[in-house]
Order: structure tokens, then sequence, then C-alpha cells
């Protein structure tokens, strides 16, 4: 589950081992997991390809405009601005005639943007705010209906006798929302947001460091899923 919100190498490992603790010895439970990780890595990149070219092409958008000394943004489908407040911390020496302390300054606007936080933070947190989008969608199409309507995160409710009209909105709004040019959308607001901006990737040779922010080459591509299956498939929402 936690791949989607960016899990690393090392993170999933450590989620591995956890669950082989007391299954295998302890000399091999470091082994042991990091095979595991890497094949269950290797699997879901396999098994969901188009998902993860476009979670990758998130994470690359957002690492771009960071290395180009920008937080990344985003507007959502309804308008709203998004801004990724993951910013540097640096550490403030304090000298007293005790002792002396290193303290670390939280993140700070006015700071380089903190370029690994950006781009893994990107693909959940674009994510989030289409799911805020479609609550908010739900919300707007359960008042027109007259019926009440309560959410708590990703939990939504109403009272029993409008369980199905919720559910019919619920489906509805969210087929018309991801009916949308929502990757094509994005990439236009950065390219018109960013697009004029350099940034210099030291991972690449010398001569060629320095790039143009530019966010069709590669561009991802979408799978065949018919969306209006949504609509009478038997499970969708829980």
């Amino acid at each position: 589950m936690t791949v989607v919100y960016g899990v690393t190498w090392v993170g999933g490992r450590l989620q591995i081992a956890k669950q082989l603790r007391g299954s295998i010895p302890d000399d091999q439970l470091w082994d042991c997991s990091a095979y595991v990780v890497g094949e269950v890595f290797r699997a879901l990149r396999q098994s969901f390809a188009k998902a993860r070219g476009i979670q990758d092409w998130l994470s690359a958008s957002a690492r771009k405009v960071s290395l180009a000394q920008r937080p990344m943004e985003w507007v959502t489908p309804l308008g709203l601005p998004v801004v990724q407040p993951y910013h540097k911390m640096y550490q403030k020496s304090v000298s007293t005639q005790l002792q002396g302390l290193n303290m670390r300054v939280a993140w700070n606007p006015s700071y380089p943007p903190d370029t690994r936080k950006q781009k893994n933070a990107m693909p959940p947190n674009f994510v989030h705010s289409l799911d805020s989008t479609h609550m908010m969608l739900t919300a707007l199409h359960a008042h027109r209906a007259g019926i009440s309507f309560v959410a708590v995160h990703d939990s939504y409710w109403t009272h029993a006798c409008f369980v199905n009209t919720m559910n019919r909105i619920c489906r509805e709004q969210f087929v018309t929302l991801h009916n949308e040019p929502i990757l094509s959308d994005l990439a236009q607001f950065l390219e018109h947001k960013f697009g004029d901006l350099t940034y210099r990737d030291n991972s690449l040779e010398k001569r060629k460091r320095i790039q143009k922010c530019k966010f069709r080459d590669p561009f991802p591509t979408i799978g065949d899923l018919e969306l209006n299956q949504v609509l009478d498939s038997t499970s969708f929402f829980s």
C-alpha cells in the first residue's frame, strides 16, 4: 500500500523485515528482506506498468521544478491551488556558558526546496488532491439532491435511507472527474508556470547538466480502463 505514497527501497525492506521477524533467524533477516523487497518492487512495476509510469513522471516533474529552486505546485480540477511546503532545514548553533547546542530550524519558504521531499511527496499529494476534488464534487451533488452528506478523510456518510443515492452520486462524480484530461492539464500548467526555468542536474555528464524544464518528454501513457464500468461495478468505494 505504501508504494503509492512513495516508499523507498529502504522503507519497504524495513516493513518486510518487520513481518519476517520471528519467522527466520535474525542473522538472515537483512538478506531475506532485501531480496523480497526487490522482488515486490519488480512485480509491481511489471503488473502496474502504466501506473508506475505516471508515478515516475510526477516525481520527475517535481524534481525538475525543485532543482530550478521552486516548490512544486499545481491547481486541482476545481481550481484549488496547491503548493508543496517542503524546504530545506538548516542548523543554527547556540553557545552558552554551559554548553553549545545545534538546533535544526524548521522549514521556511525562503529556504531552497528540499528536492528529495518534493520529489517523493508529489505522487501521493497529487492523488490526494484528486481525491479531495472527488469528495467535494460528491458533497456538492449530494446537496443538490437534497440528501445529507458527511465525510471524514475517505469515509463518506449519509442517512441509511439515502445510501443508494449517495452511492450513485459518488460513482458518477468519479467517472466525470477522471474522464477529464488530468495529466495533460497538469503538464500544460507546469509548462506555463515553469517552462522558462532551467535547472542543474549533477547526475548528468558535465556538458549536459544545465537543462530546461520540460514536462512532456517523456509523457506517460494511460491505460484502457473503461471508466463507465464503475457505474455498475459490484465494488467501488468503501
